[in-house]
């Protein structure tokens, strides 16, 4: 009886789980500002899966560097390879207050950086095409606010939840590939039917121009890094 229990709760938090991931990693990898690159430039390109595959190098790279930063540097994986736990918890604590500080002055730069950045294809080309996009992609993921903020929970979820190295692998990945669905789809989208995506790329920089989710971001961003900097302090203190 406890058996079957104990499946099923552990089937449940792993279903759960993988669910989360692929929210986290769709939230990631999400960029409006990528997004209408990546349309502004297959859509008068000859090689459009060149450079999609290109930002979404870019992206995934990021993606990788911050999912693995965050894990690393949980307190339970540090209590595996520090010999104590104040140190342990030392390296914690300056890391999550850092990161904190970081989400708190990011809200601040969203809050007082509104509008949605131009990217204009020619210029892109002009710098490097490629490596331009791919350079794009990672710089846009690795200092986004939504970013960071997804793979900072992500990071802590895996290294709470997974139990064994396989089940840690298999949500990264699944965290990994959901970062980059967009991507995909909006590249099927072209081939299919380019003007129609052209016009929706169109409603979608008005859409957030009206909205204006960098306000949401960057209040979010504020809220949580304010969080995160004030629950570590109080970690250090009482822990």
């Amino acid at each position: 009886m406890y058996m079957a229990t104990d499946i099923i709760s552990a089937l449940f938090i792993f279903i759960s789980t993988l669910i989360s991931m692929s929210i986290l990693g769709l939230a990631a990898g999400f960029s409006p500002t990528l997004y209408v690159a990546q349309i502004a430039m297959t859509a008068k390109s000859k090689h459009p899966v060149t450079y999609t595959a290109s930002i979404m190098s870019g992206v995934l790279l990021a993606v990788l560097v911050l999912i693995v930063l965050f894990q690393t540097l949980h307190l339970d994986k540090l209590l595996s390879f520090i010999d104590t736990t104040v140190k342990a918890l030392t390296v914690s604590v300056i890391f999550n207050v850092l990161v904190g500080a970081g989400f708190v002055w990011g809200g601040i730069w969203y809050l007082n950086h509104q509008h949605v950045p131009d990217i204009k294809p020619a210029k892109v080309r002009k710098t490097g095409g490629i490596i331009s996009m791919f350079g794009l992609g990672f710089a846009r993921t690795f200092v986004s606010v939504s970013g960071v903020t997804a793979a900072y929970i992500a990071g802590n979820i895996i290294a709470n939840v997974s139990i064994g190295l396989l089940e840690r692998l298999i949500y990264t990945v699944v965290f990994f590939a959901a970062s980059v669905v967009p991507f995909f789809g909006i590249i099927i989208f072209m081939r299919k039917n380019p003007q129609r995506l052209t016009k929706m790329t169109q409603q979608l920089r008005e859409l957030l121009d009206k909205t204006n989710y960098r306000l949401i971001v960057g209040v979010g961003a504020i809220i949580l890094g304010g969080s995160i900097v004030i629950f570590n302090l109080m970690m250090a203190l009482f822990y």
